[in-house]
């Protein structure tokens, strides 16, 4: 061993460590609040008292994370949150400052002249001898500076199909009226109870049906969108859910569907006749809801448009699915599931039978299954749909049902030969399913409402594949197109 190597070396380190002391030394003046600080991830950080209970804010995700495309102004109009944004910032006071009570209507424009409404009557008594409610009401022309469009007055709402929308809903169950005996019960009553006032077009056509409580839930919307006069909190909010109530005034049974009207009602649904002498009626605040007819999707649904997202439809599928609890269940397996909609009535497709079993004898992964939709429950209906991957039908109001369809599916219309309806195609375009379309061969009688429709099989066969195939790498389907 080079003892003369290793003393020279261990004299070297003692040389550069008394340097480096030396260096600290000076530096440390010029940094003295450094010397009682700890070595970090050493000690745990303090936590002062006043502070505890102050929540940690979290920088937010980037804008360009959370923006959600609106596509054009038009479309963002009709289906996005403009169309709430439009409505609530056209609310009208119709009762006189002296009244006590109060009628506000919301309206919009967005489809030629026609402007679309709906109310909030707060301040209601219920009058059981007439079967109405009253309000302590002295009416006043609408005023709204700079209103984008002329405000109808109280009375000149628009009229929908079928008897339905606000003019008709006021004549049946609302009267105007100064009494001082229906004041007082007024001031009495306190509580901030709802009640949705719903006049149907009828129970059992889906398309129909589904618009207007679509246009019920957007009236909801808008209300909690909207600040009261005297009020800093929303016109309605998630807690006003559990003191709200649906009253029926029509005298059309309930229907597969009738359940959804309670999507913002925990109190029992009921109708007129269900209110007797003896009922404990706690009415306070009436709702009038926008009709169906009013509903965007009405809009332009005989042509094609280029609306590739709707805010509104999707928040809409999504309660439906909550309420069922169904939002979750997606298709799964490996198997392409294909659901027909087995027409009962009219507009049958002749020889579906027999197309539908070549289509399972010749295209591989597939199950399919033919349903009669009208047959079971809505629940069960939306089990189906939500394991459903292409969804096939003649044209009708069974293909609402691709409202619940899965992201990314397909939908197939088979189209009477003399119709050009694209409400199905602009709801496809706007969930982000692929859509496809044939016309049934040509008939003499030009019914299409009624007669039943032929397509050739070739053609059966084409659009049919054309549809599986585009689902090939939907969720867990893993295949390629030979």
């Amino acid at each position: 061993m080079d003892y003369r190597a290793v003393f020279l070396q261990r004299k070297v380190q003692r040389l550069i460590i008394s340097v480096l002391i030396a260096i600290s030394y000076i530096l440390l003046p010029l940094h003295p609040g450094r010397l009682s600080e700890p070595a970090l991830g050493l000690l745990p950080t303090p936590v002062r008292d006043d502070v505890e209970d102050q929540p940690v804010v979290v920088p937010a995700l980037p804008a360009d994370y959370v923006a959600v495309p609106q596509g054009s102004a038009v479309c963002a109009d009709l289906f996005g949150v403009p169309y709430l944004e439009s409505m609530r910032d056209v609310a009208v006071e119709y009762c006189a400052p002296q009244s006590s009570s109060s009628l506000t209507c919301f309206h919009s424009q967005h489809v030629g002249s026609r402007i679309d409404t709906f109310c909030l009557a707060q301040g209601a008594s219920f009058n059981l001898s007439r079967q109405k409610f009253t309000l302590d009401c002295e009416l006043q022309g609408p005023s709204m500076p700079n209103s984008p469009f002329n405000i109808p007055s109280y009375g000149r709402f628009e009229n929908y199909w079928y008897n339905t929308g606000p003019n008709i809903a006021f004549d049946k169950m609302v009267d105007l009226q100064r009494d001082s005996s229906t004041t007082a019960k007024i001031a009495l009553a306190g509580g901030s109870n709802f009640t949705l006032v719903i006049n149907r077009e009828g129970e059992t056509n889906p398309w129909h049906t589904l618009m207007e409580i679509f246009s019920m839930t957007m009236t909801i919307d808008v209300l909690q969108m909207s600040h009261g006069s005297n009020s800093e909190g929303p016109l309605f909010t998630a807690s006003d859910i559990d003191n709200t109530q649906v009253l029926v005034i029509d005298d059309h049974k309930d229907g597969p569907f009738f359940d959804l009207w309670s999507l913002f009602a925990k109190r029992p649904t009921l109708r007129l006749q269900d209110l007797k002498p003896d009922s404990s009626i706690e009415f306070q605040n009436l709702i009038i809801p926008l009709a169906g007819g009013s509903n965007p999707l009405w809009q332009g649904d005989w042509e094609p448009h280029s609306c590739k997202h709707s805010p509104l439809l999707h928040t809409f599928s999504n309660r439906v699915l909550d309420f069922y609890g169904l939002k979750e269940r997606v298709p799964k397996g490996p198997d392409i599931v294909v659901t027909y909609i087995n027409r009962t009535g009219s507009r049958k497709l002749t020889n579906s039978k027999e197309y539908l079993q070549a289509i399972e004898d010749t295209i591989p992964h597939i199950r399919i299954q033919s349903v009669d939709f009208a047959a079971i429950p809505l629940k069960r209906q939306l089990d189906i749909i939500r394991e459903t991957d292409v969804l096939v039908g003649v044209h009708g109001a069974g293909l609402t049902h691709g409202i619940f369809l899965s992201q990314g599916s397909a939908m197939v219309e088979i189209i009477p030969s003399e119709l050009n309806h694209k409400g199905f195609r602009n709801v496809a375009s706007l969930l982000g399913h692929s859509y496809f379309s044939t016309h049934a061969s040509h008939t003499n009688n030009n019914d299409w409402h009624n007669e039943d429709v032929f397509l050739e099989k070739d053609r059966f066969m084409d659009i049919l594949s054309t549809a599986i195939k585009a689902v090939y790498n939907k969720g867990e389907k893993n295949y390629d197109i030979t």
